[in-house]
């Protein structure tokens, strides 16, 4: 069976029998949408292909198994959790479709992991429909129905963890780089040349980028005299730049890429170029084998076998996402409604994924900050594994998690 084939028969085995549309049909009286008195049905958005695809291999293998996790005990109040998913194929308009689809579908609720979130934000927003994810723009701070763990693009609320972090290994001049398409990689750049001027390394070079495009830029960057690489871009072209900057002796100090941790999808000599360069994470990282890592592996392996390399950072927060998701469910007594849901999980004090991130997120202040903690990594210099830096994550206010 193909991959999308197992996929496919997991949605199945999670959805506990019935379609999405037949649920919706039978939904107990005075529930939401979505809900009936044995089974709630949640969407799944994310880029299946597209530009942005590899970058979100694992997403869905994360949130299902997870979900299928909490369906083995026996489900929330009750009610088993099943799925209905689109692909946004890494466009804006179709993420929005896409959005209409799953609620037409029954979800009660969107579990989102993309860069094109933009146009479906205002809708689901104006719907009142829970969602769960990673943040690709600043706008989901905006929305109480939106709740995120982590965040691509920070907007306005810039983490100081990047620029320190930068400036603590050596960087100085800094080139950064996005994807001229994605609104997203705008923000997020945007967002670092806040972090990395505050702590005193300037941008002296940005620009869009693609595969075809990276070995021209990447000689411009170097004739810029930037020392230092941030790339909101597909790994290709991430990848490409740097192979550019090797060829011609002039390697970068620093090499940052928020997508750099999902390297087992490159073929070897890609990720032999990313070797010695960083990525940041919303959540411990997986080199720091916590008893949280160990059961979320221990999970995957029986509910999403077909995952061959469950430490990918796009599983991790699909994973994560679900999580979120149940979270918010178990704040509902007898029948679940979309604003009784955004009610409870807004009222959440102390919420840390079972221990995969690294300082408790208090969503009653606010959703739209950056991330409170990054564990950054390095990509070994064999090229086949991170190294993780002690003694913790780089966190807001602090140093670094003891």
């Amino acid at each position: 069976m193909t991959v999308t084939g197992v996929l496919v028969a997991l949605v199945g085995a999670c959805a506990a029998g019935g379609s999405a549309r037949d649920g919706t049909a039978q939904a107990a009286r005075g529930c939401a949408p979505g809900v009936t008195d044995n089974r709630v049905t949640v969407g799944v958005l994310f880029p299946d292909s597209g530009p942005m695809a590899a970058q979100y291999t694992g997403f869905r293998s994360g949130v299902e198994a997870r979900l299928a996790q909490e369906n083995a005990g026996g489900g929330v109040g009750g009610r088993l959790i099943g799925t209905v998913w689109r692909d946004d194929e890494s466009s804006p308009g179709v993420n929005l479709r896409a959005a209409k689809d799953l609620v037409a579908d029954g979800a009660f609720a969107v579990l989102e992991g993309t860069m094109v979130s933009e146009r479906s934000a205002p809708w689901l927003g104006e719907q009142g429909v829970p969602v769960l994810g990673v943040a690709d723009q600043p706008l989901w701070g905006e929305h109480p129905n939106m709740f995120a763990a982590g965040s691509v693009a920070a907007g306005a609320g810039a983490s100081s963890a990047l620029g320190r972090f930068v400036g603590s290994q050596g960087g100085t001049r800094a080139a950064l780089l996005v994807t001229g398409s994605d609104q997203a990689s705008r923000f997020f750049a945007a967002s670092a040349r806040s972090s990395l001027e505050a702590a005193g390394v300037p941008v002296v070079f940005e620009s869009a980028v693609d595969s075809l495009s990276a070995e021209r830029v990447g000689s411009r960057i170097l004739a810029a005299g930037a020392d230092t690489l941030i790339a909101a871009t597909p790994l290709d072209a991430y990848t490409g730049v740097l192979i550019t900057a090797a060829e011609l002796g002039r390697p970068f100090t620093v090499a940052l890429s928020p997508f750099g941790y999902d390297m087992s999808r490159l073929p070897p000599g890609l990720r032999q170029a990313l070797a010695g360069t960083y990525a940041g994470v919303p959540f411990t990282a997986f080199e720091r084998d916590l008893p949280a890592h160990q059961a979320y592996l221990s999970a995957m392996s029986r509910y999403a076998p077909q995952l061959a390399e469950p430490r990918l950072q796009s599983a991790m927060n699909g994973w994560i996402s679900a999580d979120l998701f149940v979270r918010g469910l178990r704040t509902q007594q007898g029948c679940p409604s979309r604003a009784g849901f955004v009610r409870g999980l807004g009222a959440v004090t102390d919420y840390d994924a079972g221990g995969l991130l690294a300082r408790k997120i208090d969503f009653t202040v606010g959703r739209g900050w950056a991330d409170l903690c990054v564990d950054f990594v390095r990509a070994s210099w064999a090229g086949v594994g991170f190294d993780v830096f002690s003694p913790g994550p780089t966190c807001e206010g602090t140093a670094a998690m003891q």
